[in-house]
Order: structure tokens, then C-alpha cells, then sequence
């Protein structure tokens, strides 16, 4: 391990991935809880199997054999109990895996947002931008009002233009 970290930090040899690492222990965790699924299924028949031999005993009149195996029944129950919590701690450390892993994705990601706010910070010069933000509203202004004057002396044109087709009209009624 510590001759890897060597290399790593020489640039001899690729850093690990920590959310690749996540990864591999989560399959391994999985790859665990499936094999206690099969032990708790053997412990299980087992179970049943002494169930079935201890009525059997009781029936043939056999009480200190199936007292024996009463005791085994009450073993197998025990270890399965086990077993069950086993899978639980197990789930319970992939889950607490998963979450850090999703913090670490997390606090990559804000880190990248902190970035990009940075440079957008330096590329946008705010008294700059105010600045230019007054004079284009300036400029707006002024071609509204040029467009204003231009639009009265159209309509200006266009009334006296109308009222003498009016008139014409009305003459030749």
C-alpha cells in the first residue's frame, strides 16, 4: 500500500478512484449477503428436518432424544437469529458506503459550481455592465422617442391625406 501511494504521488502509477473502491466493496457486501441467504436457507431445512425427527421421537415415546433435539431447535433458531443480523449490519454498511459515496459526488460537484461562479465572477465586471446597462437604456430611450416623433408625422401626413380623398369622395357623391 504504501509503496503504491509512492508511485502514485510520482505520477508513476494512477490514483485509485475512491468511488471505485465504493463500488468493489458494495459488490463484495453483496456477494456476503447472498451467501448468508444460502446458510440461513440450510439452517432453516436443518431446522425443520429436526422439527420432523423430534415429533417422530415424541411419537415413538423417545422424550430424552427429543428433548436433545429440541435443544438443537432452539440452537438453529438462535444461529439464524445471528445470521438475520449478520445481513442486516452488512446491508446496513453498503447503505452507510452509498452515502458517503453520494457526499463525495456532491461536494465534487458544488466545488465545480464554486469554480465556474469564480471565473464567471472575473469575466463579468459588474460597474462595467452597469455602465453599460445606462447607456444602452439611453440609447433605448432615444430611439423611442425619435420613433415617437417619426409615428406623429406620419400620422400627421397620413390625416391630410385622408381627409382630401375624404372630400373627393363626398364631391362625387
Amino acid at each position: 500500500i504504501i509503496m503504491s501511494r509512492v508511485l502514485e504521488s510520482m505520477g508513476l502509477k494512477k490514483a485509485r478512484d475512491p468511488l471505485e473502491d465504493v463500488k468493489k466493496w458494495k459488490r463484495d457486501l453483496a456477494k456476503e449477503m447472498r451467501t448468508i441467504d444460502r446458510e440461513i436457507k440450510k439452517i432453516e431445512q436443518a431446522e425443520k428436518k429436526s422439527a420432523e425427527e423430534c415429533r417422530k421421537l415424541g411419537k415413538a415415546n423417545r422424550i430424552a432424544a427429543c428433548k436433545t433435539l429440541a435443544k438443537e431447535i432452539v440452537r438453529t433458531r438462535a444461529a439464524r437469529d445471528r445470521m438475520y443480523q449478520a445481513k442486516a449490519q452488512l446491508n446496513s454498511v453498503s447503505m452507510q458506503l452509498q452515502t458517503q459515496a453520494s457526499m463525495v459526488r456532491a461536494a465534487g460537484c458544488m466545488k465545480k459550481s464554486g469554480e465556474v461562479m469564480k471565473a464567471m465572477n472575473k469575466l463579468v465586471k459588474l460597474p462595467e455592465l452597469q455602465k453599460t446597462m445606462l447607456d444602452m437604456a439611453r440609447e433605448m430611450e432615444k430611439a423611442g422617442l425619435i420613433e415617437e416623433m417619426v409615428n406623429d408625422a406620419m400620422d400627421m401626413a397620413d390625416s391630410a391625406d385622408v381627409e382630401e380623398e375624404t372630400d373627393k369622395e363626398i364631391n362625387a357623391v
